[in-house]
């Protein structure tokens, strides 16, 4: 291993030297920060290069003896982030720490050229993002066709948009609506339940809600929220909110609350083709990101586990 780079345990790395990298890198993501990495992580190293200057949160969890890495619910991408002054290799980091793990996910933000590395499948995932530094009335003039004709149906339901909903609500809202469809483990929920209580938590999450005429909440979301971006984090619309075009309010509002602060909203992306085409209905910018899977387990148990 090069000396310039260390890989330790959470509770052993400097929180203000991590945390002041992430905010200074050129492109930081609240999900790095090591309140947000320990709230959802049971365990998670750090790399670390030289004095802070670069950093690579690396999630872990532990099965059959085997210790690998993998992305937890609720942080979409993590990667290397390296203060701006800085230019450390990217794919030479990539390349070792996928060196150090026999088997393991990683999500990592789009480099070029793509890298390869052996033993390791590479998958384009996509993600979605909307400068908000226009004012609103530039930003929806460049709104689709179809994304207009659903805003004028949620104009004529009279659909109300407002912040007096509480996390929990939405939550267990989310919850009972998807959680099949993603798999999502209710630990996973209840963790970054707990998340959203955390004192360092309180300024970068806000809720936002939708109702109809008749006062039923048909949408609602929490989103987080730095200094760079806003993240839609959790969202979801009642079936009598699909039909009122509820979310397509939901997120307008919030984007005509936000415009002219020079943030980026952050859509989170999808696999999904119905949300993506969704989503590219507001005219985003196309970020891709990458999904690196390791696999170097043992004959058979490399093919069970692809």
């Amino acid at each position: 291993m090069n000396s310039k780079w260390q890989l330790i345990p959470s509770h052993e790395i400097d929180v203000c030297k991590w945390n002041t990298c992430i905010n200074q890198s050129h492109q930081p993501l609240i999900y790095a920060n090591t309140y947000y990495l320990n709230a959802l992580c049971t365990q998670w190293l750090g790399l670390i290069v030289q004095d802070y200057e670069a950093v690579m949160p690396i999630p872990i969890k532990k099965k059959w003896g085997i210790t690998y890495c993998y992305q937890p619910t609720f942080i979409q991408q993590l990667g290397l982030f390296q203060k701006i002054s800085c230019q450390h290799s990217v794919h030479e980091i990539l390349k070792w720490i996928s060196a150090q793990f026999r088997y393991g996910d990683l999500f990592v933000p789009l480099l070029d050229p793509i890298p390869h590395i052996s033993n390791c499948a590479i998958e384009m995932r996509d993600n979605f993002t909307l400068n908000l530094n226009d004012n609103y009335t530039n930003i929806a003039a460049r709104y689709s066709g179809d994304l207009k004709r659903n805003l004028l149906k949620a104009h004529q339901y009279q659909l109300v948009y407002h912040h007096k909903i509480t996390p929990k609500v939405i939550l267990t809202q989310f919850y009972q609506q998807y959680h099949q469809i993603i798999h999502l483990n209710k630990n996973s929920l209840n963790a970054f339940e707990q998340l959203l209580l955390e004192k360092q938590m309180q300024s970068h999450f806000f809720v936002r809600a939708v109702n109809n005429i008749e006062g039923e909440i048909v949408a609602a979301g929490i989103f987080l929220r730095d200094n760079y971006r806003i993240y839609n984090i959790i969202n979801f619309t009642t079936p009598t909110g699909r039909k009122q075009s509820a979310n397509h309010f939901l997120l307008d509002r919030c984007i005509c609350e936000f415009a002219g602060t020079n943030l980026i909203f952050d859509f989170e992306g999808s696999t999904h083709k119905g949300i993506q085409k969704f989503y590219k209905n507001f005219q985003p910018t196309h970020q891709p990101y990458i999904h690196l899977h390791i696999n170097r387990l043992p004959i058979p148990f490399k093919y069970l586990k692809q």
